[in-house]
């Protein structure tokens, strides 16, 4: 990768070391357009916004029960716990789950981010 941009190249200075304080130019139109950089942004998406979309209808139907047919949450299922305390506190472990889930996907988005940045360091040397 040559030192200097082409017109029209997007370069900036970032810090290679936050210690050192040397910069190095980064060709983000390049990263942009490589197929990881691509990848990592799909993989991304195909998880994020399916898991918001499923814990806000989850969310949100509990709300929706309890607003608008109470009798159906009011049955008691244990002694006095009935079925809006239970759907309340799986919200919790539905937020673990989707954290769980999660992280276990986010060692495909680290893969994928250090591809990127072996690519981008190899182009520097």
């Amino acid at each position: 990768m040559s030192d200097l941009a082409a017109p029209g190249e997007d370069r900036r200075s970032i810090p290679s070391s936050p210690v050192s304080g040397q910069t190095e130019d980064v060709n983000w139109q390049a990263i942009e357009s490589n197929s990881d950089f691509r990848e990592l942004i799909r993989e991304k998406r195909n998880f994020i916004i399916p898991a918001t979309i499923f814990f806000l209808v989850y969310y949100f139907g509990f709300l929706i029960l309890v607003g608008y047919f109470p009798d159906v949450v009011d049955v008691n299922v244990i002694g006095n716990i009935n079925i809006a305390y239970l759907f309340a506190l799986s919200q919790f472990i539905m937020a673990w789950i989707v954290m769980a889930l999660y992280v276990r996907r986010a060692g495909t988005f680290d893969r994928l981010a250090h591809n990127i940045l072996t690519r981008v360091k190899g182009e520097k040397k």
